[in-house]
């Protein structure tokens, strides 16, 4: 199948027309910028922006000088996705978290052909290790990424994921040139546990992060298969504990609680920071997290 078909018959989330319509500028604001990497200078004109002046050579020569950045080509984005069995669960919107972070995948990948970019991915195995694929742009290598890690999901047993902290740390030492950086994660870690990473890999890559609505472990009834069971430890949830509605109502206070800490860190750290809760709001929810991209880059 082709990378249109995967939208199409696996996804059904939104046209490519859709997408295409929402987020092609702020693709290309963001990843097709001037670039970072110096390559000349030369003497100022008239337009050019105060903020690239280059004051040493202008103090040496006498003559206002203004830095000139190689373009960016073949820009490189790694998509990092939380393999925990918990994704398998909907959300406690309703949402199927795979068609977020499949969603995601399928998104940049249009992209990434159009401006002839490169993207791989990074998740963990069914043995506990991380997996890093290869970086390419053909509708064959997306293809691949998207059924390795649909394959990686279902297979991995419950409890057996590699954590986010570890998968961060993994693209700290497997990168070796500038990324663009996708955190997929329905995640609900205390953030500050992966602060120390996101700060190290922000001194070299753009980051972003793509938080997916947690599964809520209240119900408001037992179902036909009797009682729930917590599908990370495999053990029994207390039938009393699953219907409490105060308990439910406090859990919800912590995820919120939890948000405010994430986006908080996220700001910190230069990361620009999204939220899903239905996976048809993706493109509006990247472009979003393009916009904040644009103004941390200009903040630095």
């Amino acid at each position: 199948m082709t990378i249109q078909q995967v939208v199409a018959r696996r996804l059904k989330l939104f046209t490519r027309r859709r997408v295409v319509s929402i987020l092609d500028g702020n693709y290309d604001s963001v990843f097709k910028g001037r670039g970072v990497e110096l390559d000349s200078l030369r003497q100022y004109d008239q337009g050019d922006s105060v903020r690239d002046i280059d004051w040493p050579a202008t103090a040496r020569t006498g003559l206002v000088h203004t830095k000139l950045y190689a373009p960016l080509r073949d820009q490189r984005i790694l998509v990092i996705v939380d393999t925990s069995s918990s994704m398998l669960l909907d959300s406690h919107t309703g949402m199927k978290k795979l068609d977020g972070a499949y969603g995601l995948v399928v998104a940049l990948g249009m992209f990434v052909r159009k401006n002839r970019d490169l993207i791989a991915l990074c998740n963990g195995k069914p043995d506990g290790t991380i997996g890093f694929s290869k970086f390419s742009n053909t509708n064959n290598h997306i293809e691949k990424l998207l059924r390795s890690l649909d394959g990686d999901i279902h297979r991995t047993a419950p409890g057996k994921a590699p954590s986010l902290a570890t998968l961060l740390q993994g693209a700290l030492h497997g990168l070796r040139q500038r990324t663009a950086i996708f955190i997929v994660t329905d995640s609900l870690t205390d953030p500050s546990s992966v602060k120390s990473h996101l700060v190290k890999l922000a001194g070299k890559h753009q980051l972003f992060w793509l938080q997916l609505a947690p599964s809520s472990p209240f119900v408001a009834e037992l179902g036909p298969r009797g009682r729930v069971v917590d599908i990370e430890t495999t053990q029994f949830v207390d039938d009393d504990i699953a219907l409490d509605h105060r308990l439910r109502d406090e859990w919800m206070e912590y995820v919120g609680t939890q948000a405010k800490d994430r986006e908080r860190i996220c700001r910190s750290t230069g990361t620009a920071h999204g939220e899903l809760a239905i996976a048809t709001d993706l493109p509006e929810v990247l472009r979003a997290m393009f916009v904040q991209a644009r103004h941390y880059a200009r903040r630095r």
